[in-house]
């Protein structure tokens, strides 16, 4: 009898087991099914591919597709169809590995974030340097910050033609970044200020050059008249400049000599008669 009552318990408690198993499982499937749940439709989105600091101009390696949880997409997140739009652009903020590029932590490039000081807004690599200019050598007041200028300098060098010299003008540096305006280095408010204003007290104006080319315009400024040229921002690279002179004026323009070049003295012709065919020949300056 105690073996029957011991076999009728221990097949109870199996069952009572497997019970428990199946309501376990059963318990887990739900909790399974409600994680799978937040992991459907994931979206692409646009994820920071490495830590990019403030400040940040972005670049197609700055950024990778990521595969984020519909429910755990942030707002403003960044698609990859928007790429084009991101890339360019600067951030305004820090961004960590592997995270959600919002919109509203980019900003573009000509926009200087409230708070922001000019050591800030200066690239790497550069130093600011303010010059002044007026409405004819700032081109009419209408510089502003982030335009791209090329300096030029107008000086009066030695001459074997003249005592006095000849007044040159070199183009000295190209594609230089306009970073501020009077002390304003925002697109957007030195828009406000109109040209007039500057045009009747002139004004100063803060670029950004290589430590070497600043102490070469600082050196120019003081020998010379400085003038800017503002150039289209579509337009990128340098280009050969002649330096500007009486000389290649008349050269170039004209198609003339320069002040104090003579012509070429003509040749001496000869004509040779050979039988009744005649030849003219010219002599050089050794056989005149």
């Amino acid at each position: 009898m105690l073996g029957v009552f011991a076999a009728v318990f221990a097949g109870g408690a199996v069952i009572l087991a497997q019970q428990w198993v199946g309501r376990q499982r059963a318990a887990l499937e739900v909790e399974r099914q409600k994680i799978m749940a937040n992991y459907q439709a994931p979206i692409e989105v646009l994820i920071a591919a490495k830590d990019i600091p403030e400040g940040t101009v972005l670049e197609a390696s700055h950024l990778q597709v990521g595969t984020i949880p519909e429910r755990f997409v942030q707002p403003y997140a960044v698609h990859p169809a928007q790429a084009k739009e991101a890339i360019g652009k600067m951030t305004a903020v820090p961004i960590a590995k592997d995270e959600q590029l919002l919109s509203t932590k980019l900003r573009r490039a000509e926009e200087a974030p409230v708070g922001s000081t000019l050591s800030s807004v200066t690239p790497k690599g550069k130093r600011a340097v303010t010059i002044a200019v007026d409405a004819i050598t700032g081109v009419g007041g209408f510089v502003r910050p982030t335009d791209i200028v090329d300096i030029l300098w107008t000086v009066k060098m030695p001459s074997a033609e003249s005592k006095e010299g000849q007044v040159v003008t070199v183009t000295l540096f190209q594609d230089v970044p306009v970073l501020a305006v009077g002390s304003e280095f925002d697109a957007r408010q030195a828009g406000r200020k109109s040209a007039s204003e500057k045009t009747e007290q002139g004004y100063m104006v803060t670029l950004a050059l290589t430590p070497q080319d600043t102490s070469f315009l600082l050196f120019a400024r003081e020998q010379g008249r400085i003038q800017l040229s503002l150039r289209p921002k579509a337009e990128t690279g340098s280009q050969v400049v002649v330096p500007a002179s009486i000389n290649t004026l008349l050269q170039m323009q004209l198609g003339a000599k320069g002040a104090g070049q003579s012509a070429p003295k003509p040749a001496r012709q000869v004509e040779v008669y050979k039988g009744l065919k005649r030849d003219v020949v010219a002599l050089s300056d050794g056989e005149q």
